[in-house]
């Protein structure tokens, strides 16, 4: 089969079995409409180790001759998920398909990766976001950011909310459409908390409804789009650099900073790899001095 099969012919035959069921399906499509291009002509036997490696080089060096890719040098994260797409693919054409016999991306080096980004709001900036949300023409902005930041939910998580995913006597939430796949439950506090009791009040509640909703008749049975009043929200407030993913890394540095754990963040933030928790370790040590500190003043009288 390997000196028959086309990469491309695997690729078409992956997004018709395989992709349906993945997340973050738009880039996976992405990238291997560019490993098509690049490479798709060949049989899946010529593709070695080598081919692939020559293949990463033009995405970090030389621009790819494929669509939107002109001109676009890849960071190596980037390039690292092109890399993990198509190891993926052939992964199935080595378990599955029986088409290949090794998966020839096993062997090509992937690139270190920089600590991902930590941008959370400082006291000030959060009593101004929240302020700019309350004045929103959408009043549902505040209770969305609420949530975010108690809860540490993604954006895809809190927007695909339903009433039947709240848990008001028990006060948490269900997130079921996660990232990795995998259902988790967060408990649901004040503020958060007094805010969706508010909102169920006034909304005519459906079990299978979303918690919010579009206003309108041909969007009421989607998530609400609330990007123009995000954008507007931020601009009002003042704060600067900063993205709704970031109320995210808000939940995860204020649970450092208030003495949870790293494997505890990763718990409730529902990450698989504690490695992508790490990026708030260095918050987490400076409770521990704290503590450490005061441990010293009530056994010594003094900081030593």
């Amino acid at each position: 089969e390997s000196k028959v099969r086309t990469l491309s012919e695997s690729i078409e035959r992956y997004q018709k079995e395989v992709l349906p069921n993945l997340k973050d399906q738009s880039n996976r499509r992405y990238h291997l409409a560019w490993w098509a291009e690049e490479i798709g002509i060949k049989v899946l036997d010529d593709i070695r180790s080598s081919t692939i490696s020559e293949c990463r080089s033009k995405l970090k060096i030389t621009p790819s001759n494929f669509g939107k890719h002109i001109g676009k040098a890849k960071s190596d994260a980037t390039i690292n998920r092109y890399l993990a797409t198509l190891s993926a693919l052939f992964s199935i054409a080595v378990r599955e398909w029986g088409w290949l016999e090794s998966n020839p991306c096993e062997n090509v080096r992937r690139a270190k990766e920089p600590r991902g980004r930590v941008r959370f709001l400082s006291d000030k900036e959060r009593i101004d976001l929240l302020g700019a949300c309350e004045n929103s023409e959408l009043p549902e902005l505040k209770i969305i950011v609420l949530v975010a930041i108690t809860t540490g939910a993604r954006r895809g998580e809190i927007m695909n909310l339903r009433w039947r995913h709240m848990d008001l006597k028990s006060n948490r939430i269900t997130l079921v459409d996660t990232k990795n796949g995998d259902t988790r439950a967060v408990p649901l506090v004040n503020p958060a908390l007094k805010e969706i009791q508010y909102w169920a009040k006034v909304r005519n509640i459906n079990e299978d409804g979303f918690v919010f909703p579009g206003r309108t008749d041909g969007t009421k049975d989607k998530p609400i789009d609330f990007d123009k009043a995000w954008r507007e929200a931020i601009d009002f407030s003042g704060v600067t650099d900063f993205r709704f993913h970031d109320l995210r890394h808000t939940a995860a540095s204020y649970l450092a900073m208030n003495g949870a754990g790293i494997r505890e963040i990763g718990d409730i933030l529902g990450h698989k790899s504690l490695s992508m928790v790490q990026r708030y370790s260095h918050l987490c040590d400076d409770h521990k001095k704290a503590t450490v500190e005061r441990m010293a003043v009530a056994v010594f009288g003094e900081v030593i």
